[in-house]
């Protein structure tokens, strides 16, 4: 057999470092292969594998993974970001301001957890154009991603910011944080004017789902951002678009994502 053995141009031998993605369920993330490539593309013999992990189960799985010298990192996703976020991990400012964590890599005492998901998504914002300073912006969802982009859209000069969760006390904890903090925010009101209209829930990756957002809150001029990689477009933003707004795909959110995690992952040594 060969030392080195590659399939579609990727390269995975004895000395392939491991990074798993975590989440429940895990069949809906687009991540492995592309940020597989990326890695390798770096020069990074690397692969990012999914991994179906039951709430309850996370804490051990973090501890037998930690035992994997060849395991650098575990990237997090629904629904566990905020569980791992409370487990006795040492957390980067995004992640402490937010109790959520996207992304973790191993250091010599355990793991080290970031949160991209804000800043990931300012930056496909302002790909696309759009100017957060001075905007007014109504989100529906304050979980982990929505935690994140509140935190980012605020720090980058959101004039004010209106909540809304199907939880309340996610979203009354959302905006006492950002009050806190000393920026405008609010529960959401469908009437009320804005600029930017964003989805940070899961609702819109199956046919069945409600819209998340009622349709009489998006009028023409609106962006209407959706953090959903599957579909593409999804019926809150082939709405939008109907309407007059612009749109913004959850592809840019998790293309922006990549690059960060990846600095993240490997800015340093394996440990």
């Amino acid at each position: 057999m060969a030392t080195n053995e590659s399939w579609d141009g990727l390269r995975l031998d004895g000395n392939t470092v491991v990074l798993g993605i975590i989440g429940d369920p895990i069949a809906q993330v687009k991540a492995p292969l592309p940020l597989t490539r990326l890695l390798q593309a770096r020069g990074i013999n690397a692969v990012l594998v999914p991994l179906h992990v039951r709430g309850g189960d996370v804490a051990g799985l973090l501890r037998a993974m930690h035992a994997l010298r060849n395991v650098a990192g575990i990237v997090v996703t629904v629904p566990h970001k905020q569980r791992v976020a409370g487990l006795p991990i040492e957390l980067l400012r995004a992640a402490r301001e937010a109790q959520a964590v996207n992304v973790i890599r191993r250091t010599t005492e355990g793991w080290q957890g970031d949160l991209l998901d804000g800043a990931g998504f300012l930056a496909g914002l302002v790909r696309n154009g759009f100017e957060v300073k001075g905007r007014s912006v109504g989100l529906v969802g304050a979980g982990g991603a929505g935690s994140a982009i509140a935190l980012a859209l605020a720090a980058a000069g959101a004039a004010s910011m209106d909540v809304h969760d199907a939880d309340d006390a996610k979203r009354a904890a959302l905006v006492e944080r950002l009050r806190a903090l000393g920026h405008v925010a609010g529960i959401w009101d469908a009437a009320s004017p804005r600029d930017l209209v964003v989805n940070a829930t899961p609702a819109g990756m199956k046919k069945t789902d409600p819209l998340p957002v009622e349709l009489s809150a998006i009028r023409p001029g609106h962006t209407v951002a959706d953090v959903i990689m599957e579909p593409a477009t999804t019926p809150l933003l082939a709405h939008g678009q109907e309407l007059g707004a612009r749109i913004v795909h959850g592809r840019h959110m998790m293309n922006e994502q990549l690059e960060a995690m990846a600095d993240f992952l490997f800015g340093g040594a394996l440990r």
